[in-house]
């Protein structure tokens, strides 16, 4: 079995009161999630807020995750700056505790060109002697990482996979497709919530869904039932995130990714897997008034007819 398939969780990063990460809280969501059966971690993503951290806070974040899987599923730190020496910085930060691999976005705040994305990863890979990964998310990076880009990367051994966060699935097809034609050992993570099966049709090796945080065994579900073929049950159980994700989303209390992440970490708290739902600030905390509402839709699109097996109905109807 490949090192690098199946649902890597982007993991969020449990905070104390003063926004400091809370390494407790952190290493009993790792042991939670392994057992859901989820087959490795994405360390410092954006679900981690990696952005918001210092390089110590960053690095104690990874070893923490790293300690606690224990070798039984791998690790991959996202070690995303600004610009390479500082990305570097991060990486061998990150394999000194013992990551299994690194990522990397393109450097942001300047809109650089392909070329200078191509010495970006080549610096690092020459750096680092862990796998690396391309974290494709141009939304929140404002530089895409062209297909002719990432396919010259893998095809210079450069890089070991990527996670493509566009949802651009005729994008994700032709690299597949390039990489299976060329006989690369080269992984394609889709970072997407709503079209992991799409993604694993399409010929992807997994995906790194933000929803996994609260619901890994649901999203475990869309990948084993689409790998065995069963894309009527992988259907199901996708359908299933989509209205989870739907619901979480009627917050309307500050930006989109502020709603997720509170919703992804208030029902952590509300299983005891982690002790709080704070996020770093600016980012916008929902009120409980406004939690109790969403919790209610959410518990109801557990009970609908459309809704997960049995055993999963109980992660998501966890008690208040």
């Amino acid at each position: 079995m490949k090192p690098f398939h199946g649902i890597f969780t982007p993991l969020v990063t449990p905070l104390h009161k003063d926004e400091a990460p809370d390494l407790s809280s952190l290493a009993r969501l790792v042991e939670w999630q392994i057992e859901q059966g989820v087959h490795g971690f994405w360390a410092m993503g954006t679900s981690g807020e990696f952005a918001a951290f210092d390089a110590g806070e960053r690095e104690a974040i990874v070893a923490t995750i790293v300690e606690a899987a224990r070798g039984r599923v791998p690790v991959i730190a996202n070690s995303s700056d600004s610009s390479t020496r500082l990305t570097i910085r991060h990486a061998r930060a990150a394999e000194a505790v013992g990551a299994t691999a690194v990522a990397a976005t393109p450097p942001y705040y300047y809109p650089h060109s392909q070329d200078e994305l191509l010495t970006h990863y080549q610096r690092i890979r020459e750096a680092v002697a862990l796998p690396l990964f391309i974290y494709n998310i141009p939304q929140t990076v404002r530089v895409k990482v062209e297909l002719s880009t990432a396919e010259t990367l893998a095809e210079h051994g450069t890089v070991a996979g990527i996670k493509d966060s566009q949802n651009d699935l005729e994008w994700l097809r032709q690299l597949v497709l390039f990489a299976r034609g060329s006989g690369l050992q080269f992984a394609v993570f889709a970072g997407t919530r709503h079209l992991i099966d799409a993604a694993l049709l399409s010929g992807a090796d997994g995906a790194i869904p933000s929803v996994a945080n609260a619901f890994p065994a649901l999203c475990v579900a869309v990948f084993e039932s689409a790998s065995l073929g069963d894309y009527e049950a992988a259907r199901r159980h996708q359908t299933m995130i989509v209205e989870i994700e739907r619901a979480a989303a009627t917050f309307g209390q500050g930006s989109k990714n502020a709603m997720v992440l509170t919703a992804l970490k208030r029902l952590l708290v509300d299983q005891g897997v982690i002790d709080s739902a704070l996020l770093t600030s600016p980012l916008r905390n929902a009120t409980d008034g406004a939690w109790n509402e969403i919790s209610a839709r959410i518990r109801a699109v557990a009970n609908a007819d459309e809704g997960p097996p049995s055993d999963l109905r109980q992660e998501i109807n966890a008690p208040d």
